[in-house]
């Protein structure tokens, strides 16, 4: 009922780091389909859980390995304990687990179909057309910075 009480001394710094957890798999710089980005999210969510609660890297005398950080805004360093490295032992039974539910469905996997001729997708990279040489590059483009170079490089005014 009193709002306050839930409000004081709690702190979102889990909330943060499942955020940033996210923001690894699903980039802000990059657009996503809605379904793709679920699938992001999931997946963020899967690995997030699955390496919380990793144990601390300890020494052979079986003291906690501590590193330093510094943090420029509060110009002072902080200690942090080294955790194990991440183990990914639940993806090869979670990609099981996704093919035999999806044949089970009778919807099977998705067929890779062949592409046209005319399709874009052929071009590549690659312009269509052969790049013309610097020297005629160089006199047909202008650009601001260039100009008094050009001019004395190929004496006109």
């Amino acid at each position: 009922k009193d709002v306050h009480k839930y409000l004081h001394f709690r702190s979102t710094a889990l909330l943060e780091s499942f955020q940033n957890h996210i923001l690894m798999y699903a980039s802000k710089r990059q657009a996503f389909s809605y379904k793709v980005y679920e699938a992001r999210v999931l997946l963020a969510a899967l690995d997030y859980n699955f390496h919380l609660n990793r144990p601390a890297i300890r020494n052979a005398e079986g003291q906690l390995i501590f590193k330093r950080k510094y943090n420029k805004n509060a110009r002072r360093y902080s200690v942090y304990s080294l955790k194990s490295e991440k183990g990914y032992e639940y993806i090869p039974v979670l990609q099981s687990k996704i093919i035999n539910e999806r044949l089970a469905r009778g919807v099977g996997m998705p067929r890779t179909r062949s592409m046209r001729d005319d399709d874009p997708r052929r071009l590549g990279l690659v312009p269509p057309i052969a790049p013309p040489p610097i020297s005629e590059l160089v006199q047909i483009q202008v650009s601001r910075g260039l100009v008094s170079e050009l001019n004395t490089a190929t004496g006109l005014q």
